[in-house]
């Protein structure tokens, strides 16, 4: 039996920041394919609130003193 390694609170946050950005290409890309009106506010309004989320998830990226792979420590 394989004991499950538990994610610590700085992968959680790094798994966070990545998913909120493929989400935000997704809405980006859709908001540049649409037409209709109502769904074009839906967009925006999907687009700001993962801004929002991104915001929050990098201030405690911040906070934790994490870094991405690559990438130079966030300050």
């Amino acid at each position: 039996m394989h004991k499950r390694k538990k994610a610590t609170e700085g992968e959680k946050v790094l798994a966070a920041i990545y998913a909120i950005q493929l989400e935000l290409r997704r809405a980006q890309a859709g908001f540049q394919d649409e037409t209709d009106e109502a769904l074009i506010d839906s967009y925006i309004y999907e687009i700001i609130s993962l801004h929002k989320k991104y915001e929050y998830y990098l201030r405690r990226a911040k906070e934790l003193g994490l870094a991405a792979a690559g990438c130079a420590k966030i300050s």
